[in-house]
């Protein structure tokens, strides 16, 4: 069996979705008996033990949590790590990958708004563009989630379409489950809703999201409503064009902001919400509203 070694040390320091995909890979491929390796920030050792304990967990040095040092380090000193663990196959979660190896590479493509969408990114889409195209260059094989991202890739990458695997994300249903009477009451407690239905979004608050056109629509949808749902954004940064678009919305319409929210109360959100709007315009990952479990509901 050979010995894959994952990237770890590459996701960003939020406990978004990103972290969440590395996560469940890894607790996954521990489950199935694999002959995993996890190279991580040391702060991270102790809970990938945890998801995975029977891999081999490497902390990388402390250095790596400066991203310019990680970057580096990811081109000269994982390579060594992944030669000194017995690595056969290095799987880099997160875009870029080491280059010099003199291994068998897998990276996972999670997107191709880096290309289809420049202007909702941060000054940094350069060096992701950069490093996508690089690492669908090289790698042996390419993980996207969906078929719309892997045509989005050959579209604008002109990428082999013989090297790119569709792996839909799976469903953690430890964590997501028709959620109880209290965890619903608990969740809309904690974003101060007070027994008011509600149309629910989770996920960073960044240009890519089209939350803006979310609160406008919402608000054109409900304004002729007696009493109108709240409209609840939960995770992420504010940023100003949210806040712009939260000005323009009438006073009678409730927008509401709780920021991050806790892990254990996403069930009770995500299902105690009449629907849960997802508006981003990226083909790759889809725009789409879906309603949530029906088992539990609130009379």
């Amino acid at each position: 069996m050979p010995r894959v070694l994952v990237d770890a040390a590459a996701v960003p320091a939020d406990r978004g979705a990103l972290i969440r995909y590395v996560d469940g890979l890894v607790a996954a491929l521990d489950r199935a008996g694999a002959d995993l390796s996890v190279v991580c920030q040391r702060a991270e050792a102790e809970r990938y033990r945890r998801l995975a304990p029977t891999a081999q967990v490497l902390p990388g040095p402390v250095a790596i949590t400066n991203r310019a040092a990680r970057l580096a380090w990811e081109q000269t000193g994982l390579p060594l790590l992944a030669r000194h663990a017995g690595a056969d196959v290095i799987h880099a979660p997160y875009y870029s990958i080491p280059l010099s190896s003199g291994l068998p590479t897998v990276v996972t493509v999670h997107d191709a708004t880096w290309f289809t969408e420049p202007d909702s990114h941060t000054p940094r889409a350069a060096f992701f563009r950069s490093a996508t195209r690089t690492a669908v260059r090289h790698a042996q094989r390419v993980i996207v989630p969906s078929k719309a991202t892997r045509d989005e890739l050959v579209r604008v990458l002109a990428a082999d379409p013989t090297r790119i695997d569709v792996a839909y994300h799976g469903v953690d249903l430890a964590q997501f489950h028709p959620p109880s009477e209290e965890e619903i009451r608990r969740a809309a407690m904690r974003c101060g809703l007070h027994g008011q239905p509600y149309v629910a979004f989770l996920g960073a608050l960044d240009p890519r999201k089209n939350v803006p056109n979310l609160i406008r629509g919402f608000a054109a949808a409900v304004k002729r409503l007696e009493k109108p749902p709240a409209l609840v954004l939960g995770g992420g940064v504010h940023e100003d064009d949210v806040d712009a678009a939260c000005r323009e919305v009438e006073a009678t319409v409730r927008v509401i902001r709780p920021g991050y929210l806790r892990a254990p109360d996403l069930p009770g959100f995500l299902g105690g919400a009449l629907v849960v709007a997802f508006p981003r315009a990226a083909r790759g990952s889809g725009c789409r509203c879906w309603r949530p479990w029906p088992a539990v509901r609130r009379s």
